[in-house]
């Protein structure tokens, strides 16, 4: 059906197109090579543009001999993905976010050619925005439905992504089946087995660690599967005993789907900043400054990485002009879904697919662009979210939530003055406060984790010119920086 439209108008209707995918179509014209608007499923290209696939591993093999791009391994290890084209491979890129590729006339087209910016107005009211973006929530959890009838699992925690989804679902006619990451006395598992026993729903509660005490600590042959398992470098690094690829297989085993809330803060003010103009380096330091700043081999490394992050950002929201620097408040919206979504979500979803049938419903073109039409001051403290889950399913909305409201109630004062509170922090203080915050938690990677990684890989590390990795704040970068090593010594 969907080649027969493409043969008879000649282009795609996106809009039309939902889930997570790359689509290889030859309509005798065009040869057309593409993966889902936002770019959840990857698809990486060699330098050369004769090789493109949505596997890392066999991009570099293509290439044969693989140098390291300092630069992408860096922000891959401190922040779970490289936030570029350029991945961590010199010469292997990600398709253009938006972009094409016809592989018969061997040249790339803009998809989006007026961007992912909306010419709508803003809601004139609350009612109708909830009205707008429950409605099109309704229309993807029935095609899901009619997809995967009664093959539909979710993921359920305490928050308020997972539970707009079981809420979509359940106003659909879904009934799906749940599971919950923590351990018994995790605040998600409580409040996951209120949702589920309110709605007469299944609920499987999966302990990872404890999961994990049941394998063998990973030797390096062990770490070797998990990189191919993971396509190489996943968001959380290889150090896998088993649990994650474990839960990843069975949650979509006999051809199940399995749903993640991942982007729903496209319905919230993720970044927690006034509803004003904020320059790009002003992001970086707000969400991507987690770390201390002699964690850097170079001196001028921190900066080096501010810059390319802020250029990055600039890039993909149209703003490549030299001198324009402040981006508005629908642009610094646009980033979450385009940027954070895109590159660090995206890498997720990516090896997810790889094994069976995954998506993250909540997060799609259209999805992106009502969301983008809301003032920011009814996203505030989870507000709209708290109306949509309630206007899907009013009983799944009135189950209490790690948030410490109800979302049939919505958030109260003290929601509200904390959301407050976050967006007056001045941009400039964020790092010395989120630096306070890690010493005062002592963050840092387990002296016991960092020997025995040495020990499998003993010798100097690629990352070790880079990056002081002792000053790691925790044991998945640490992961990460063993997964480039991996990949460069056992596999690449």
């Amino acid at each position: 059906m969907l080649l027969d439209e493409v043969r008879a108008t000649g282009h795609l209707e996106e809009g039309a197109l939902r889930g997570n995918f790359a689509l290889f179509l030859d309509t005798g014209e065009h040869t057309w090579l593409l993966n889902d608007a936002l770019g959840f499923v990857r698809i990486y290209a060699s330098a050369d543009r004769c090789f493109f696939s949505t596997s890392w591993l066999a991009a570099c093999a293509y290439l044969r001999h693989v140098e390291l791009d300092a630069a992408s391994a860096i922000e891959y290890v401190l922040l779970g993905a490289a936030h570029s084209c350029q991945s961590v491979a010199r010469g292997v890129d990600l398709l253009p976010l938006g972009h094409g590729q016809d592989l018969r006339r061997r040249s790339p087209w803009q998809r989006f050619p007026r961007g992912f910016q909306v010419q709508a107005p803003e809601f004139h009211s609350l009612d109708e925005a909830v009205e707008a973006i429950t409605g099109h929530l309704r229309t993807i959890s029935a095609e899901v439905a009619a997809a995967f009838s009664g093959r539909v699992n979710a993921a359920l925690s305490g928050g308020f992504d997972s539970r707009l989804i079981v809420a979509g679902l359940l106003a659909a006619g879904v009934r799906p089946r749940l599971f919950v990451y923590g351990d018994a006395d995790s605040a998600d598992v409580a409040a996951a087995r209120t949702v589920a026993a309110a709605a007469d729903l299944a609920l499987e509660a999966i302990d990872k660690p404890a999961m994990n005490r049941g394998f063998p600590i990973p030797d390096i042959e062990a770490l070797e599967q998990s990189a191919l398992f993971f396509d190489g470098l996943p968001s959380d690094g290889i150090d896998d005993p088993g649990a994650d690829r474990h839960t990843r297989l069975q949650q979509t085993a006999d051809g199940r789907i399995a749903l993640n809330g991942g982007g729903g803060e496209i319905f919230r003010n993720f970044f927690h900043l006034p509803n004003r103009a904020f320059a790009a380096r002003d992001i970086v330091r707000t969400f991507y400054r987690g770390f201390s700043r002699s964690v850097f081999r170079d001196p001028d490394g921190l900066a080096s990485y501010e810059a390319r992050l802020a250029a990055s950002m600039r890039d993909i929201v149209g703003m490549s002009e030299v001198g324009s620097e402040l981006l508005s408040r629908a642009q610094v919206e646009l980033l979450y879904p385009l940027f954070r979504c895109h590159y660090w979500m995206g890498l997720n979803n990516s090896v997810a697919i790889r094994h069976g049938n995954y998506a993250t419903p909540l997060v799609d073109l259209e999805s992106v662009r009502l969301a983008l039409r809301v003032p920011l001051r009814w996203k505030n403290a989870g507000a709209l979210e708290s109306r949509l889950v309630a206007a899907l399913h009013q009983g799944v909305a009135a189950q209490p939530s790690t948030y410490g409201f109800r979302f049939d109630a919505g958030p109260g004062w003290k929601a509200r003055l904390a959301e407050w509170t976050t967006c007056a922090r001045p941009v400039r203080l964020r790092p010395l406060i989120n630096a306070t915050r890690r010493s005062l938690q002592n963050m840092r990677i387990a002296p016991a984790v960092w020997q025995r990684h040495r020990e499998l890989l003993p010798g100097e590390w690629r990352m070790d010119a880079l990056l002081d990795l002792t000053r790691l704040l925790d044991d998945h970068a640490l992961g990460r920086a063993v997964a480039v090593e991996v990949a460069w010594r056992r596999i690449l």
